[in-house]
């Protein structure tokens, strides 16, 4: 397989396993099934995903490849640079009145077969029979709602690892989504232990677990989260591209918001 096709089916597989893609039909773009997501777009040096939100407008009909757009409105990769055709949908939204955000962020893959063992700054819990059992004896983070909390630590929700300190979670990495072919890592580390090296060492004992199950795994995180990014750096996955998504702008209820990508 050429690089550019490969390159666009590892952004197609993961557009897929986060947002949900539904392909095109009679030569309309792809769709994701995300509510929340008004467009996206996946591209690298060599290839493009472009799909719209199942009911957002204002897109028209495009080749199921997803990467034509109106003449003269073409443009080159360029990592940390959002697409034009986001940046005109988003201006189109706030003109309309109804605001919506466009963000992105870098994406990575985990290589096939990982290095030596990360090192563990503190004791790790992994996902297996004996972590689960020891995981109904820790408090619950309180940024975790139980029935959440309860999917994960019975391992429904995939693999886990989870760094230890006096009977408390202070990071985790888990499977937030995935599909029969691939899995997302998703990172939580407590604020008062951040920096200390927790966030390489879940991942990397989450990717030894999950990569067992699954022969693709992603990482992704956004442009303005350094220490997300400095974690893909520590663990040596291998850069894929950038996903930007444009989306309705959250209401503002105070909720917490479930640990994830």
């Amino acid at each position: 397989m050429e690089r550019s096709a490969y390159e666009r089916e590892l952004l197609a597989l993961e557009v897929e396993v986060i947002h949900g893609l539904v392909p095109g039909r009679g030569g309309e773009l792809p769709t994701v099934t995300d509510p929340s997501v008004l467009a996206v777009q996946a591209w690298s040096p060599g290839a493009c995903v472009r799909a719209s939100g199942a009911k957002a407008d204002g897109w028209g009909a495009r080749r199921s490849d997803g990467c034509e757009a109106p003449v003269g409105t073409e443009q080159r990769y360029a990592p940390g640079e959002p697409p034009d055709i986001l940046v005109r949908l988003a201006a189109a939204r706030a003109g309309a009145g109804d605001p919506a955000e466009l963000r992105g962020g870098p994406c990575f893959t985990f290589p096939p077969r990982p290095a030596d063992d990360f090192p563990w700054p503190l004791p790790l819990l992994l996902s297996d029979a004996e972590g689960r059992r020891a995981a109904r004896r820790l408090t619950r983070p309180d940024n975790w709602q139980p029935g959440e909390w309860a999917e994960l630590i019975s391992g429904a929700a995939g693999e886990w690892a989870m760094a230890v300190r006096d009977g408390e979670p202070v990071s985790i990495c888990h499977t937030p989504a995935a599909n029969d072919r691939a899995a997302e890592a998703g990172v939580w580390t407590r604020p008062d232990f951040r920096g200390r090296g927790l966030a390489p060492a879940v991942t990397d004992a989450w990717a030894r677990r999950e990569g067992c199950h699954r022969q693709t795994l992603f990482y992704s995180t956004t442009a303005d989260n350094h220490a997300s990014r400095a974690v893909a750096r520590k663990l040596g996955l291998t850069p894929l591209g950038w996903i930007w998504t444009v989306r309705r702008a959250p209401a503002r209820t105070g909720s917490l918001i479930r640990p994830g990508i």
